[in-house]
């Protein structure tokens, strides 16, 4: 289980540092993963590469400048996180499967936002 919770933790690592750059137009910088995380700066490099890994979009803003920042340009959530219909359909078959009902409502709300986002990503292509 202590292995669950410290993957758990990265997880929720690399999506606060996503939500830090969605929330700073300028972008972030290895300093403020550090501070943030109480991290040196060799793991902070690490941290952000696994973001740039993950999302592509993610860019040096100002590449002219000594010290780096990294972050969103033009980019909304609904373009960074997306989901196929095959991910939405895996979701449904393992709701019913789970009879435990605070599984069923965390299921049923992840599937609900995940639809909320197809819809919308395929209603914005039809505009």
């Amino acid at each position: 289980m202590a292995k669950d919770s410290l993957r758990y933790s990265r997880i929720t690592d690399v999506l606060q540092i996503l939500y830090m750059m969605m929330a700073e137009p300028s972008g972030i910088t290895l300093e403020n993963i550090c501070d943030e995380f109480n991290v040196s700066r060799r793991t902070a490099e690490r941290m952000r590469d696994s973001i740039i890994n993950i999302f592509p979009q993610v860019s040096v803003l100002n590449e002219d400048e000594k010290v780096k920042r990294w972050g969103f340009t033009n980019f909304s959530m609904k373009e960074i996180v997306t989901f196929t219909d095959k991910e939405i359909a895996t979701i449904e078959v393992l709701q019913q499967h789970f009879k435990a009902k605070t599984l069923m409502s965390e299921l049923t709300s992840i599937l609900d936002k995940m639809r909320i986002l197809r819809e919308k990503d395929k209603h914005s292509k039809h505009v």
